[in-house]
């Protein structure tokens, strides 16, 4: 009788099982000489030359524009995306489920449809969407990257699922997570580390590391994900990718699965779903199909917030630039640059500060350790499965549990400052010129570019808007190119043993591993107006193609 944990066996049954879920036609030969795998699937000869056309071409937007007109049908874009998330899969080890003849019935129903009506289901007819594995889907494990979850099929899927399949959009996937989902990297003791896309010396980032990598590689243009502590924004970031994280209330988060007690997704500071896309009118597209469907009708937690598309601005941009948070090259630079690009676009500039925002760090991190990693060591038992690294040494678990009177300690200095941003808001309308509020709020999405591994430290301009519950986009801003522009390449000095264990870690050339690569910014609206901020994404977005 084996003497190895439980864990152990399952961990290699899955995997097994991901790679049997291959047709042998569509086995690769990953490169290992390699860096760079973003275009792989489009030499790797498991794709025709259509099927490249159809992932490589165009964001949802455009792609759904040649669904709905008769150009393709919903089955040769779904073939064409399972098999690109396959060779996805098997180049940077993305993915937990891959269900692909249930696509396939979805997708031959919508052309059925179309062929007998002229019209397509829904705006989202013919769109394959990737899922993080949190999001249940019915008949499909959610094991979240714990072992004691696998084989235990999901009896309903999450809400926002069954809003999206409404709207037209195919599931066919779903993507790694991290242990714990407390991390900034996806690894876990059931499917492995997921690579990033761009090199092997970058993170995939987490908790929403698989989605990250994924639309990195063109395997899904939407890459639906969560974010309580940047788990969409820093693998949008890490991929060179678009990610946005509402408000609490705008988009349906019922039946997505955690690792905290029952009760947790409803207090402290939420948890709320968003995408990770190629694009930002991806961003909007996503955004406002769900929640015009509304979602408040099928999920209490939903504000009956009917979406109100913003007309077209005829004006600048009133725009708060937050200054004094310490940055590395070359954030610093870039930063700077697209800032002066902002301005001489003639949007005008208020410089603000990030208020209060190593306390709303700190605060959201306390109510992360509420229940002092308890319910975590539990699962883990179950299998034998020890903590990874990323968990063990990020922070955060093992730590100490707080009791009701600490927890409503904590919710009470959240809401005082929440109110003082609110009134700090409020004040920017002195300094404007038309005596009115900035519209939206633009800082670094990182201090520093990703790094091969990302310890929980200096994630005060991530966190602080899970804090005051804003929504929150980050978006490509320049693309580092370093035989057009010479670059300085700085990182944090190393302080704890994790950072010091990260040294070790990055290539003798460092600056070699981010050639090519999409470096971001972030975008900070109102609590609750994600209109106006998709809005405002887009337009400054459009800044960096000119």
């Amino acid at each position: 009788m084996s003497s190895e944990p439980a864990y152990i066996a399952i961990s290699a049954a899955k995997k097994n099982a991901l790679l049997n879920a291959i047709p042998l036609e569509w086995r690769v030969e990953v490169p290992t000489d390699v860096d760079n795998l973003t275009t792989f699937a489009e030499t790797c000869g498991v794709l025709t030359d259509k099927e490249v056309e159809i992932t490589s071409n165009y964001d949802a937007v455009g792609l759904l524009e040649q669904v709905h007109n008769g150009v393709y049908t919903s089955l040769e874009v779904t073939v064409a995306f399972c098999k690109r998330a396959a060779v996805a899969h098997q180049a940077i080890n993305c993915c937990t489920e891959l269900f692909f003849e249930r696509a396939y019935e979805v997708a031959r129903k919508q052309d059925e449809h179309f062929a007998q009506t002229g019209k397509p289901v829904g705006p989202l007819h013919g769109l394959p969407i990737s899922i993080k594995d949190s999001y249940n889907l019915k008949g499909i494990d959610s094991a979240i990257g714990m072992p004691a979850y696998v084989n235990k099929p999901e009896p309903a899927s999450s809400a926002i699922v069954d809003v999206m399949e409404s709207l037209g959009a195919i599931m066919y996937v779903k993507t790694n997570v991290p242990q714990s989902m407390m991390v900034l990297d996806t690894e876990n003791n059931l499917i492995g580390p997921t690579r990033n896309a761009f090199s092997k010396h970058i993170t995939a980032a987490g908790s929403s590391g698989g989605a990250g990598a994924i639309v990195a590689f063109r395997g899904s243009l939407i890459g639906m994900a969560t974010d309580i502590g940047g788990s969409i924004r820093v693998p949008a970031f890490c991929s060179g990718s678009f990610g946005f994280k509402p408000s609490s209330g705008r988009l349906p988060y019922h039946n997505i699965k955690g690792y905290w007690p029952d009760g947790e997704d409803v207090t402290g500071v939420l948890c709320v779903d968003g995408p990770v896309t190629t694009s930002a009118r991806d961003l909007e597209l996503i955004v406002r199909s769900i929640a015009k469907a509304e979602p408040w009708l099928i999920d209490p937690s939903c504000a009956r917030l009917p979406w109100v598309d913003p007309e077209p601005l005829n004006r600048p941009l009133r725009i708060g630039v937050i200054r004094g948070v310490k940055t590395y090259e070359p954030i610093t630079s870039i930063y700077a640059s697209f800032v002066d690009k902002v301005s001489s676009a003639g949007h005008e500039l208020i410089a603000m500060e990030l208020l209060h925002g190593d306390e709303l760090a700190e605060l959201a991190t306390a109510f992360f350790k509420a229940d002092g990693g308890k319910f975590l060591q539990k699962i883990c038992a179950m299998s034998g499965e020890p903590l990874t690294d990323a968990v063990a040494q990020g922070g955060l678990y093992p730590c100490e549990s707080i009791d009701l009177i600490q927890f409503w300690a904590l919710s009470h200095k959240r809401a005082s400052m929440q109110h003082e941003w609110l009134q700090y808001w409020l004040e920017t309308a002195t300094k404007t010129k038309d005596g009115k509020p900035v519209d939206v709020i633009l800082l670094p999405a990182q201090p520093q570019l990703p790094r091969p591994k990302e310890p929980l430290t200096s994630n005060t301009v991530i966190l602080a808007w899970n804090t005051l519950d804003y929504p929150a986009a980050v978006f490509p801003a320049e693309t580092i190119d370093l035989n057009k522009k010479d670059y300085k390449f700085e990182f944090p000095a190393p302080v704890t043993a994790a950072e010091h264990r990260l040294e070790a870690l990055f290539p003798e050339n460092r600056a070699k591993s981010y050639q090519g690569f999409p470096v971001g910014l972030q975008l900070v609206g109102r609590k609750q107006d994600e209109a106006g901020l998709l809005q405002a994404v887009k337009i400054l977005q459009a800044l960096t193609e000119k």
